[in-house]
């Protein structure tokens, strides 16, 4: 059974409408997503295991960013106001109100993906410490 199976490259359409340049654009970032990565001479299986592996570390850098950069973000602006006003006790009011706003929103745009069972966000690592 040979496995290699050449793409081909996707051809622009001759009526232009949004619909078909978005589906020409998707099939060209998928045409140099299988040069560039060489999924075009695995086979049906290694091609499973490689967009699974791909799309774990996309679903983990998201995750990353949804959890810990509002955190690392308010670490850093305290740093930022010490550095520039050199006292702790001044700026970290201002700051932790500013967290806090952050915070809200946040959560909520994230309980828009509660479930209809009521299942939510009752976590207590989503609160700020200082």
């Amino acid at each position: 059974m040979a496995t290699y199976n050449p793409p081909a490259f996707p051809r622009r359409p001759k009526h232009s409408s949004v619909f078909s340049e978005l589906r020409y654009s998707w099939e060209l970032h998928y045409y140099r997503y299988q040069i560039n990565t060489a999924l075009y001479v695995m086979s049906p299986g290694e091609k499973l295991a490689y967009n699974l592996i791909v799309l774990s570390a996309v679903v983990f850098f998201l995750t990353a960013i949804v959890y810990y950069l509002p955190s690392a973000v308010y670490v850093s602006m305290e740093r930022l106001a010490y550095y520039l006003t050199g006292s702790r006790k001044m700026h970290v009011a201002a700051i932790h109100g500013a967290a806090k706003a952050m915070e809200q929103k946040s959560l909520a745009g994230v309980a828009t993906l509660i479930d209809g069972r009521g299942m939510g966000l009752n976590n207590a690592s989503w609160e700020f410490v200082l």
